[in-house]
């Protein structure tokens, strides 16, 4: 792997991480409701759930491990963000877009830097 694209993929998964991390705190971050609703915290304990373990991973292991489960653990990485930047889109939220846009592209990125 190149080791340029271990850095920068690092910074997105961190940033991942910490969105997850914002959303357990405060589940109204994400949905920006005055009033959280009993779906949005459980829609918003199911992002928890997912970002903070994959975004864990898909930075750590790529400094440790190149084989076929880093491949895998970049390859859903890169998945999830590109489905986030659908549901921006559907949603109207152009820093949700561009984010997980940028992210998918660096997890990519690295995924194809292991072959």
């Amino acid at each position: 792997m190149q080791t340029f694209w271990l850095i920068p993929n690092l910074v997105t998964s961190v940033v991942s991480t910490a969105g997850g991390i914002i959303a357990l705190i405060n589940p109204s971050s994400l949905s920006g409701s005055k009033k959280v609703t009993d779906g949005e915290l459980y829609y918003q304990r199911m992002y928890t759930a997912r970002a903070i373990p994959l975004g864990i991973l898909s930075g750590i292991l790529p400094f440790y491990f190149q084989g076929p489960m880093t491949s895998s653990v970049l390859l859903a990485a890169a998945a999830v963000q590109a489905f986030d930047v659908a549901i921006g889109a559907g949603k109207g939220d152009q820093g949700m877009v561009v984010g997980a846009s940028v992210a998918t592209i660096l997890h990519m990125t690295c995924f194809f830097s292991l072959k």
